[in-house]
């Protein structure tokens, strides 16, 4: 359906949608086909693990969507021929979970992120990130990981949910934590400490309830 979009509405000249299974590049074949000729030939469906054996094909954007940010990491690492020409390929990530395994990619692996919108849809909140490579290896803080510097500067009503939900299940772990046995090991909390702490200054900056 995104393919089909794209050709229709978005005047993209053609388009590659692929699968690893079956069942979605037959059940897209068949979406391709009722939408018109015009469309059905400027679209081609390809069963493939990720984007293994495109290297041949010529392209300005590649979405990966609809899977955990850590199976998108998978992809992209094993992706080389995206890296090749710096700046060609602009990237539009959308994870379903896992954003900040994502991030921390993007940040130490030489991609520059552009944009990222945060959106809700069916009670649940998704980020969407922009992104080209150029090479040059960033570093970030915990927070910006975990949460995205467009999305913590626009405060989005999505991005605000999923901030909270966060929040609070940092907040339960941290009371949860208070009333265990003395004695456990504090270094396998350190990150989640450390990401309350740098939430919390968060929200006093944006005077935003704690």
């Amino acid at each position: 359906k995104l393919a089909i979009a794209l050709i229709a509405d978005y005047g993209f000249e053609s388009v590659a949608a692929t699968d690893i299974n079956e069942g979605p590049c037959a059940a897209a074949l068949k979406n391709i086909r009722s939408a018109g000729d015009n469309i059905c030939d400027k679209i081609k469906v390809i069963k493939t693990d990720g984007l293994n054996g495109l290297e041949n094909i010529k392209c300005n954007r590649i979405i990966i969507a609809g899977m955990g940010g850590e199976l998108i990491v998978k992809i992209l690492s094993e992706a080389e021929f995206t890296r090749e020409k710096q700046g060609r390929i602009k990237f539009v990530l959308q994870p379903q979970s896992k954003e900040y395994a994502l991030r921390r990619y993007l940040y130490e692996n030489g991609y520059f992120i552009i944009d990222e919108r945060w959106i809700e849809d069916a009670g649940k909140e998704y980020c969407v990130i922009s992104a080209v490579y150029d090479g040059i290896i960033r570093s970030g803080t915990l927070f910006e990981m975990y949460f995205g510097r467009f999305g913590a500067e626009r405060a989005e009503q999505a991005f605000v949910k999923f901030f909270y939900k966060k929040y609070r299940a940092l907040r339960e772990s941290a009371e949860q934590r208070k009333n265990r046995v003395h004695g456990e090991s504090k270094d396998i909390y350190k990150d989640e400490e450390l990401l309350l702490k740098q939430m919390k200054e968060y929200m006093a900056e944006r005077n935003w309830m704690i």
